[in-house]
């Protein structure tokens, strides 16, 4: 980097720590600094990449090149831009020296000279040496320099000459590869499938894709316009199907984009808020239309020179997308789109020609064609498929699972890990046969026979032969609804309507302000497979039981949503303002694509038993309330939960009745005037969950003020909030503060660890230097996050807090840990990812007899403690692209241990002995020099992903007989 240069014309966002960045980028220039790296700078940007540039990151009178190397060792990626007159800096080539010091991930670009020019020193670069030398740089320090740009000249990178339409492509696929390696933009699917290979086998098929042993084949570049709809009945799992393909081929298409629920969303007239996530993703920035005509022009013009890759679920009619991807026309070669809908006729649309039994046919086998070369035969098979001219629009129909899938499926559900019983063998084949291959059905069956006796098991098949199975699952479900107590359906409802997805921390508080016993009634809805709890706290319920709530809702009033308890449909919502009174209605969530106003009389006047409102973006106009009012001038006087997102004055909270409110969530509020704040806690005196996410202008802390019966407190990204408040120890049934990246706060108060009832801890991202654990203090902590806190150091008291589980101290320059850390009699997790500075763990590492999860990703530990042994709870170990040497004697028989990544570990060589490790299901060794992997054939069946180089000898040993065999890795 050319450090001389600190004019830029970039743009001035810039992170708190420079530890945050992803990307490091180095070069040379005032003028390529003017173009080509502030257009790369920008398109990593928006594709949501952290990229280290310049000054960014480095206060006025810091010394620059240390921050610079810091900025290098916590960097994933490294891009030098190789110019012409890049090695005339020194500082450019201390910074490539640094990279391969570091062992970064490297990928030089050669911008207006070639790799042999860098790696031989020749031309300019040759002279540049000369004049260093000349300037008394010394012989040893030149030669370093010269050998690290020998070794960067031969990796992998781009050279500009080669790119057709210049910078352009260049930075296209620049970026495109890099979000690729760093994961950008996967989509979450569901743990446990059954059945989907083959499926994902065939869609890669239509799409053209190359596709080879479950990976997509590298190199390839698509080619013409192709539309594939799934198809199939509802809970079969199209949803799932597609996604698995949009994580596996996004790396491909230039721009992407993900929409679900369309059918839903263009129903509750919110099709411009469709037509602006998709291009914001597409074009990875955001944009606000004013129309959907608007919107569909922009499209239309905007990407038609785009390759893209655009899944669009839940569709009912073409309509619904005729202005989202009317045309395939409308973007670029190689572009893709997968329709997702019950239908099975929908994308006849999309082509006026129709021709019969068409797909994509592979013609050559890659190693033939060459790498990077594709070509495809148009033949004749079994499905009906559109063309014309070269677009081609293929369907897909995804049928039901065959009958030993269904089995393994229902078998999961029904038995949960348990052996299935003989008498129960043919039962459980013929249920799930019955059930017609559906995967939901086949899990709310089986879901409702877990733990039956046998006769309830033939009534099930009985029901499901007399009757179609549709009807049956239909039965079940509202059957396993009306059997709950009423306050379950009432949260149920709820989750239907508002809180799918949502940790489900936050709404037990307003189930139990409303009396509703929410352990209670979440653990019987889990009981009844009604509502799901995911691993990250999050309600989950299946697409047809969300159906089901809303369709409730509804019944309780067909044609008069004012009489309904719960609305979330725009439509529906409008009408209801206009109603003088809506006595019914206890739960709303306004969402509202642009700021809307609203007179307060008409938006919080009528709704005298509202208990939950969601809203952003609106406006509420009215007189301001006096403190002196008596509660009956207030509004809404049985709120509990008030989400009022990108709030603009937060004196208008002062209209309404606060006294009964837990729940108050101010996130984004653009709100410049916090006078009215006082007043407000005073009256929202219950308060127990408070959040104010991305308040910029937030620069006091809410603390002083806050009522005494706050159990959360959230002021994550509060970015000009200089510390988290004195008067702390007056919460003292505070169980959750959260002040992540709050990047000016440098110290913690002194009181807070006597905040008996604190659980959760979450600093990342602070300035914060050291954290004091005295004896007694900090008593029931059980989550600490300090992840991107770069001057942090941890002491020995660490070892006092008894109740922690969770421990994260990811990016930090820790050099080592306290000696004390094996006092951590209840850690479940320990997350040490990219400590470059973590050279060892301490032999009483093995006194953590509750370690689950220990994850040392990137950081610089060679060897583990031989007293790694006695982590016999151990389920992970996670050390990719550590310095380890050889395969760990301590861990070669952890019972319990189910997942070994040591992926990039270059140093690692030997053989890997993994006999003793019973449960293993996931063992990655890519990317290493392991020459031989020796396991029982009866665990080498159970290994369910197994990584090796090509080269690793498998040696398997069948322990009963004594026999052995071998063959060649994969």
């Amino acid at each position: 980097m050319d450090v001389c240069n600190n004019q830029s014309s970039l743009p001035s966002t810039r992170w708190p720590n420079v530890n945050l960045n992803e990307v490091f980028l180095s070069f040379r220039g005032t003028d390529l600094r003017r173009n080509f790296i502030q257009c790369l700078y920008e398109g990593l940007a928006a594709s949501g990449i952290y990229a280290f540039i310049d000054h960014q990151g480095i206060e006025i009178g810091e010394e620059i090149m240390p921050k610079i190397f810091e900025a290098i060792r916590h960097s994933k990626i490294c891009i030098p831009i190789f110019s012409k007159d890049f090695a005339s800096s020194k500082s450019c080539l201390k910074e490539v020296e640094k990279m391969v010091e570091c062992q970064r991930t490297i990928m030089p670009i050669f911008y207006d000279v070639s790799p042999e020019v860098v790696g031989k020193q020749q031309e300019s670069y040759q002279q540049s040496f000369c004049n260093h030398a000349a300037q008394g740089v010394s012989p040893a320090t030149v030669n370093n320099w010269k050998d690290a740009l020998r070794s960067v000249s031969r990796k992998l990178g781009w050279e500009l000459e080669k790119f057709q339409h210049g910078d352009h492509e260049l930075i296209k696929e620049v970026v495109s590869k890099v979000g690729q390696l760093l994961g950008k933009g996967k989509l979450d699917v569901t743990k446990h499938l059954v059945g989907m290979d083959g499926r994902v086998q065939e869609i890669m098929k239509k799409l053209g894709v190359l596709y080879a042993n479950g990976e997509v084949v590298e190199g390839q570049t698509l080619t013409g316009k192709c539309v594939v709809e799934i198809s199939g009945l509802s809970g079969i799992g199209k949803s799932t199907l597609a996604k698995i393909v949009y994580n596996k081929i996004q790396h491909l298409f230039e721009g992407w984009s993900f929409l679900n629920d369309i059918h839903e969303k263009v129903e509750a007239k919110r099709l411009l808020s469709l037509q602006e996530d998709l291009i914001n993703d597409l074009q990875k920035k955001r944009c606000t239309l004013r129309s959907s005509a608007e919107g569909t022009a922009f499209i239309k013009y905007k990407f038609r020179n785009l390759r893209v890759l655009i899944i669009l679920d839940d569709v009912c009619d073409f309509g619904q997308i005729d202005s989202l991807a009317g045309d395939p026309s409308w973007f670029g070669p190689g572009s893709r789109i997968i329709v997702i809908s019950m239908r099975s006729n929908l994308v006849d649309k999309y082509s006026q020609v129709l021709v019969e039994n068409y797909e994509f046919q592979q013609n050559a086998h890659p190693s033939v064609l060459g790498p990077g070369s594709q070509r495809f035969d148009i033949s004749r098979r079994s499905s009906v498929i559109n063309i014309c001219d070269d677009i081609l629009v293929a369907k897909y129909e995804l049928k039901q699972m065959n009958d030993d899938d269904a089995f393994q499926l229902f078998c999961m559900y029904a038995l949960g890990g348990k052996p299935l019983q003989e008498e129960f063998s043919s039962l459980a084949r013929a249920i799930s046969s019955a059930a017609g291959g559906l995967p939901f059905v086949i899990q709310v069956v089986a879901s409702s026979l877990y733990g039956k006796p046998l006769k309830f098991w033939e009534e099930a098949l009985d029901r499901l032969k007399r009757e179609p199975f549709n009807r049956e699952v239909k039965r079940i479900l509202k059957w396993r609804y009306e059997v709950l107590e009423d306050n379950a359906q009432q949260i149920f409802l709820d989750t239907a309507c508002f809180f799918m997805g949502k940790d489900k921390t936050i709404p037990c508080y307003m189930w139990e302000a409303c009396k509703y016993d929410p352990c209670r009634g979440v653990d019987e809805l889990h009981n009844m497979s009604l509502v799901e709890v995911k691993e990250n706290n999050e309600l989950w319920i299946h697409n047809q039981l969300k159906v089901l709530g809303r369709e409730i809702v509804k019944e309780e009033s067909p044609r008069k949503p004012f009489k309904r308890s719960r609305l979330w449909n725009q439509e529906d919502i409008e009408q209801v303002l206009n109603k003088k009174k809506v006595n019914a209605v206890e739960a709303l969530s306004a969402t509202f694509d642009n700021s809307r106003s609203f007179p307060e009389r008409s938006f919080f006047r009528n709704f005298s038993n509202l208990r939950y409102l969601r809203m952003n973006h609106a406006i509420i106009k009215g007189n301001k309330q006096s403190a002196k009012n008596s509660r009956e001038d207030f509004v809404l006087p049985r709120l509990k939960w008030l989400e009022w997102q990108r709030c603009h004055k937060i004196s208008s909270l002062l209209a309404l009745d606060l006294s009964d409110l837990v729940v108050l969530d101010l996130s984004w509020s653009t709100s410049r005037a916090w006078r009215s704040w006082r007043q407000i806690m005073k009256r929202a005196k219950n308060l127990k969950v408070l959040i104010l996410k991305d308040c910029y202008w937030l620069a006091e802390s809410p603390v002083s003020h806050a009522p005494v019966n706050l159990e959360r407190l959230n002021l994550e990204h509060c970015s000009i909030l200089p510390d988290v408040g004195r008067l702390i120890s007056k919460l003292r049934n505070l169980v959750s503060l959260n002040i992540k990246f709050c990047s000016l706060v440098k110290d913690l108060p002194e009181d807070i660890g006597s905040l008996e009832a604190l659980k959760e801890l979450y600093i990342d991202g602070t300035s914060i230097k050291a954290i004091d654990f005295p004896e007694g203090s900090y008593g029931k902590l059980e989550i600490l996050s300090a992840c991107n806190c770069k001057y942090l150091s941890l002491s020995n008291s660490i070892g006092n807090l008894k109740s922690l589980s969770y421990l994260a101290l990811d990016d930090t320059e820790l050099s080592e840990l306290p000696c004390t850390i094996g006092l951590l009699e209840s850690l479940q997790t320990l997350s040490l990812r990219n400590c470059r500075s973590l050279w060892k763990l301490p032999d009483s590492i093995g006194s953590l007899k509750e370690l689950q999860f220990l994850d040392l990703s990137d950081a610089v530990v060679d060897e583990l403690p031989v007293s790694v042994k006695d982590l016999r709870n151990l389920k992970e170990l996670k050390m990719p692209r550590t310095f380890i040497r050889e395969f760990p004697e301590g861990i070669k028989n952890l019972e319990r241990l189910e997942e070994i990544d040591f992926s990039g570990c270059k140093s690692l060589t030997g053989e890997c002995n993994i006999m003793g490790l019973a449960s293993l299901r996931v063992l990655l060794l890519v990317r290493t020099d392991i020459s031989q992997l020796i396991v029982t054939v009866c665990g080498y069946s159970n290994l369910q992903n197994l990584r090796l180089e090509k080269n690793v000898l498998i040696l398997k040993i069948e322990t009963t007989k004594g026999a052995c065999q071998r063959s060649n890795g994969y």
